[in-house]
């Protein structure tokens, strides 16, 4: 894990001044922000690749490479459909359901086939707790009630703690 964390760490070119990962998760973002497709990501992370940056860069080529980086960390969501009213979320045993249960609004947009009026980004604690706890640094923080409580009711810094 520590390998990955030293790979995304590094610049994307020699004097770029943000590392792989945030600028993937900006990227990233961006995506899920604006509801661009996946095609227009590729065409953008192709074009910045040859184009815009210098010739010995690291950016991925694809949005698919891009985001198996990011997922690598744990840092994936699951999208769910919703109703646009916010009545009910369109899964388990409304997954097939194309028509809201309470307010009878359409799921999709009319005429654009499968295309989602609503969609709930859900982002799952238990893998980022995960990752977190593999770094120690973070680890050690993260353990500071248990580890660092004084018992003298001062507040101990565990971040200036000498161990």
């Amino acid at each position: 894990m520590e390998a990955l964390f030293a790979k995304v760490e590094t610049p994307f070119y020699e004097g770029c001044f943000t590392s792989m990962l945030s600028t993937m998760l900006l990227l990233l973002n961006l995506n899920i922000v604006h509801n661009v497709s996946n095609i227009f990501m590729d065409e953008l992370f192709s074009l910045l690749k040859k184009e815009l940056l210098p010739k010995n860069n690291k950016m991925p080529s694809t949005f698919y490479e891009a985001y198996k980086l990011i997922k690598s960390f744990g840092l994936i969501y699951d999208s769910i459909h919703a109703c646009v009213n916010g009545c009910a979320l369109f899964r388990r045993t409304l997954k097939h359901v194309h028509v809201c249960p309470k307010c009878d609004s359409n799921r999709y947009v009319d005429g654009l086939g499968d295309v989602r009026r609503k969609v709930l980004k859900h982002f799952p604690l238990i893998p980022r707790l995960i990752q977190m706890y593999r770094c120690k640094s973070l680890a050690k923080l993260l353990t500071w009630q248990k580890d660092g409580a004084s018992f003298d009711g001062l507040f101990h810094n565990m971040l200036n703690s000498k161990d």
